[in-house]
């Protein structure tokens, strides 16, 4: 589709006067929580390369390319973090769905663009996270629970 198409396309169903379907609401509140994330990056580099004292545990969400011949990518928590001037190296932190014969542990490397998100404790507080308190309302009650005593009252700590 022609991206003129596709503008006018969007602007006539944001005009329709329709609610948005509840899945359509949360792929902007998750795309949104991805952008605030990546304008964020320059707060969790700083605290990444000269962390506070209590400050550890430092992962990073990335979109990493499918390997299962679908396209799209899948967004990944990784740990133990090395960043080079021209990439990024870490372990995933979680098993995979559709990263092929790639298992939690794997070691993966990744472009800062591909990040969509941050964490990393500051005391006993867990900060970043954004797209993880969007995921909240989809999870259970006791992982609700479990994070919500953790994650810090913003993502940055700006209590």
């Amino acid at each position: 589709m022609r991206p003129l198409a596709a503008i006018v396309l969007l602007a006539l169903a944001a005009c329709s006067g329709e609610p948005a379907s509840p899945e359509a609401e949360f792929q902007r509140e998750l795309a949104k929580a991805k952008e605030d994330a990546r304008a964020s990056l320059p707060f969790y580099w700083a605290r990444f390369a000269e962390p506070f004292e209590g400050d550890f545990d430092f992962s990073l969400k990335a979109a990493l390319p499918r390997r299962d011949g679908q396209s799209g990518a899948e967004d990944v928590w990784v740990d133990y973090i090395a960043r080079a001037p021209d990439k990024i190296v870490g372990e995933l932190a979680n098993q995979p769905n559709y990263l092929g014969d790639l298992q939690k542990g794997a070691i993966v490397e990744f472009q800062d663009n591909q990040i969509v998100d941050w964490a990393f404790f500051s005391g006993d507080r867990l900060l970043g996270h954004y797209t993880t308190r969007v995921l909240l309302p989809q999870m259970d009650s006791l992982q609700q629970e479990w994070l919500r005593a953790m994650l810090a009252a913003s993502p940055t700590g700006d209590e």
